[in-house]
C-alpha cells in the first residue's frame, strides 16, 4: 500500500478559485537554468524564463494540494489540463566506453547516478520534497560525440551523455488524491477522470471490519473522524494505528500534537505530519507511558513543543533547542539566525540550514536544575560544548498499566560501538556509561557526520582518473551504506601488466596510498566495488568459476589484468584471487579482502596489520 509523506499545507485556507487562477496562468513547463540554456542553444524557442523562486513556489503549491482532500476536486480538471512539469538537464562530458560490460549497462550507471543527484540536489525543491515525487520523475538520455555527431555502440572515443530529467508534480498530487496509480501517463489520468468525475467524492474510503466481522466502508469525509471518535481523544506519546483517508495505515507513536495536527513517528523510523482531516479512524495500541485514568499532569511551558514561527518570537535565543524535521531526524544545537523561511542551527560548531517547510516541531533542551559545582562545570565544559550524540535507552521500569516508562535519553559523546554494547561519555556527569545493545532503542550521532552531511557529500560531483573507476552506491535502500568513490582499477601499483606489490604492512599500505593522494579503501567500498550494486558473490556473478580468476593459492601472483574475465561490473580487476588487499573495516581496524578462495564479502581480520607474503593493496579516493 502506498504511503504519502505530507507537507505542511500553507495553502489550506487559500480559496479554490485563487488556486485555479494561478494554475491556469502558470506555464505548462518550468525549466532549470541549465535546461533553459541547453534547449535554447539547440535552437528551441522557449517562453521567457520564470525566476527560480517562482518555480519553487508553484511546484510546492501543486504538491501541497495533495493534503486538501475533498476540497481539491474542483482543482483536478485544471491539473489535468495544464499538467505542469519541471525539466532539468545535466551533461557528463568526455566519458569513454572501454568495452567493460555491456554498452547499455555502462550508460545506465551514469544515468542512474545523475538521477540520484537530481533527487539530492535539485534546482527546484529541497531533498525532502523531491523524495515525495521520486516515482514521478522520468530520465531520458542522449549520447553524442563532443562535436554533436551521433554515437554507435562500437564507438571508443570520449562521448557526451546528456540526461534530461522531467518532474511531474501534478501526477504525484493526483495519485495522493485519488489513490490511482497511472504514474506520469497524462492520457490515462484524463481517461480515468472522464469516466469517474461524476461519481468522484474525494480520497478513497478506508476498508474496516465491523462488529459482525464483515467488511464495511468508512466514508472519507474530509475534516471528520469515524463516528464516535474525536481527534482530541488521541493522546501525546500514545501508540496508535491510524487509518487515513488515502487508504493507507500508519502505526507509530504520537510525538507532537496540537489542536490542528499531530506528528506520528512510525515503527519504520519515518515521521508523518497529519491533519485531522486525513485521519479516518484510529486504534489505541498502547496508552502514553505515564497515563493514569484519574491523574492529569500539566507540562511546564518549557517542555512543550513549539513551531518555527514561535521560535522567532522567543527571547531565549541562546538556549539549546531540539529541532525535529519531517525526515525523522532530530538536530540539537543553538539557533544562530532565523527569518521567515530558514534557520541556521549551530550543532557543535557546524552550521546546518533548516527550512521552515521541513520543520515539524522544536523543543527547548531541559536545563539541569541541579547546577554542578564550579570545578565540575569546568571539567565538563569541553564535552558539553562539543557536538552531542544521543542514545535512547529502554526504561526497565513500568507503570501501573504494565507499560514501560519513557526511554532514557543519554546525551554525550559515543566513545565505542561494540557488538555487545555502546560506550558513551555522558555530558552531564562526564562519566563513561556502558549500555547493552539489547537496551539501545535508537542512536543519533551528531559528533560525527550527520545524514545530511553525507547526503551533501554524495551529491558533489566526483571525477575519477583513467586508472581508477567510480563506484556509485546511491541512497534509498534501508540499512545499506551510500557513497561515491574512485577505486584503483588494478592492484598496487595500479598498472596493467605489473605484478602486484606484496609483503607490505597495513601502515605501509596507508603511506603508499597517501603518497598518491589517495587512501586505503574501507571494507564497504571494496565490497561494492567487487560485487556491484547487486552484491554478487564474485566479481563475475553469483557462482564460482575456477579459472576466471587466479584463485589457487599455490600459483604465484599474476600480472594485473591477465585474466580479462576477472573483472567486476564497476571495472575492478583481480578483486578476487591473485593477492589479498588491505582495507579498513567498520571498527577502523586493519583487515584484508580478496585473495585466493575469497568472495567479495569475505573480510578476514588483519591480525594487527603486520606484513604478510601475499598481502598487497588497492587505493581509493573520494570527496
Amino acid at each position: 500500500m502506498t504511503l504519502f509523506f505530507l507537507l505542511p499545507d500553507i495553502h489550506a485556507e487559500t480559496p479554490v478559485q485563487q488556486i485555479l487562477s494561478r494554475i491556469n496562468s502558470m506555464p505548462t513547463t518550468f525549466y532549470s537554468p541549465q535546461a533553459y540554456t541547453y534547449f535554447t542553444q539547440k535552437g528551441s524557442t522557449l517562453p521567457a524564463q520564470v525566476s527560480a523562486a517562482d518555480i519553487t513556489k508553484n511546484l510546492q503549491m501543486i504538491i501541497r494540494l495533495a493534503a486538501r482532500g475533498n476540497d481539491a476536486k474542483e482543482i483536478i480538471p485544471a491539473l489535468l489540463t495544464s499538467y505542469p512539469k519541471a525539466v532539468h538537464v545535466t551533461e557528463i562530458r568526455n566519458v569513454h566506453y572501454k568495452g567493460e560490460g555491456t554498452f547499455n549497462d555502462w550508460v545506465y550507471t551514469y544515468v542512474a547516478s545523475e538521477k540520484n543527484k537530481f533527487l539530492l540536489a535539485s534546482p527546484f525543491l529541497d531533498y525532502n520534497t523531491m523524495s515525495l515525487c521520486e516515482h514521478f520523475i522520468e530520465s531520458h538520455y542522449d549520447i553524442t560525440l563532443p562535436n554533436g555527431e551521433p554515437v554507435t555502440m562500437s564507438t571508443r572515443e570520449p562521448v557526451v551523455i546528456t540526461v534530461t530529467h522531467t518532474l511531474y508534480p501534478a501526477a504525484y498530487t493526483l495519485s495522493a488524491l485519488t489513490g490511482q496509480q497511472f504514474g506520469t501517463d497524462l492520457a490515462q489520468w484524463q481517461e480515468w477522470w472522464r469516466a469517474n468525475s461524476e461519481t468522484y467524492s474525494g480520497p478513497p474510503a478506508v476498508p474496516a471490519v465491523g462488529p459482525d466481522g464483515q467488511q464495511m466502508a468508512i466514508p472519507a469525509v474530509f475534516g471528520k473522524l469515524q463516528s464516535g471518535q474525536e481527534f482530541s481523544d488521541i493522546l501525546l506519546h500514545g501508540k496508535y494505528q491510524l487509518a487515513l483517508t488515502t487508504g493507507a495505515f500508519l502505526t507509530g507513536k504520537v510525538e507532537f500534537k496540537s489542536d490542528t495536527s499531530l506528528v506520528l513517528e512510525c515503527v519504520d523510523g519515518k515521521a508523518y505530519s497529519l491533519k485531522p482531516s486525513l485521519i479516518s479512524r484510529f486504534e489505541v495500541l498502547a496508552p502514553p507511558p505515564s497515563a493514569a485514568p484519574a491523574v492529569k499532569s500539566t507540562p511546564s511551558e518549557d517542555s512543550l513543543p513549539f513551531s518555527f514561527d514561535e521560535l522567532r518570537g522567543k527571547p531565549e535565543s541562546d538556549r539549546l533547542i531540539e529541532v525535529r524535521v519531517n525526515s525523522g531526524m532530530v538536530f540539537r544545537g543553538k539557533c544562530k539566525t532565523i527569518d521567515e523561511s530558514m534557520m541556521q542551527l549551530d550543532v557543535g560548531g557546524s552550521i546546518i540550514p533548516i527550512s521552515r517547510d521541513v520543520t515539524l516541531n522544536i523543543k527547548f533542551v531541559p536545563v539541569n536544575q541541579n547546577a554542578a559545582a564550579p570545578d565540575k562545570a569546568k571539567q565538563t565544559k569541553n564535552t558539553a560544548n562539543a557536538a552531542q550524540d544521543t542514545v535512547y535507552e529502554k526504561n526497565p521500569t513500568t507503570d501501573d498499566w504494565g507499560v514501560p516508562g519513557p526511554d532514557i535519553i543519554n546525551v554525550g559523546l559515543i566513545t565505542a560501538e561494540k557488538p555487545e554494547c555502546v560506550v558513551m561519555r555522558v555530558a552531564e556527569t562526564n562519566a563513561e556509561k556502558t549500555i547493552p545493545r539489547g537496551m539501545v532503542v535508537r542512536i543519533i550521532k551528531h559528533s560525527s557526520n550527520s545524514y545530511d552531511t553525507d547526503i551533501k557529500r554524495y551529491a558533489k560531483a566526483l571525477f575519477c582518473p583513467q586508472d581508477m573507476f567510480i563506484v556509485d552506491v546511491p541512497p534509498g535502500k534501508e540499512g545499506r551504506p551510500f557513497f561515491k568513490v574512485c577505486v584503483d582499477r588494478y592492484e598496487f601499483p595500479n598498472v596493467k601488466g605489473a605484478v602486484p606489490k606484496t609483503g607490505v604492512s597495513y601502515d605501509e599500505a596507508q603511506l603508499l596510498c597517501e603518497q598518491k593522494g589517495k587512501r586505503l579503501c574501507t571494507a564497504d567500498e571494496w565490497k561494492f566495488a567487487c560485487g556491484g550494486i547487486e552484491q554478487y558473490t564474485y566479481p563475475y556473478g553469483w557462482n564460482p568459476e575456477k579459472e576466471k580468476c587466479n584463485s589457487d593459492d599455490k600459483r604465484p601472483p599474476e600480472e594485473s589484468g591477465t585474466r580479462i574475465n576477472c573483472v567486476s561490473k564497476f571495472g575492478g580487476y583481480d578483486m578476487v584471487g591473485n593477492v589479498f588487499e588491505w582495507v579498513t573495516d567498520a571498527k577502523k581496524q586493519p583487515s584484508t579482502m580478496g585473495g585466493p578462495y575469497s568472495k567479495c564479502q569475505t573480510i578476514p581480520e588483519g591480525v594487527g596489520g603486520s606484513a604478510k607474503p601475499r598481502v598487497g593493496l588497492r587505493c581509493c579516493k573520494g570527496n
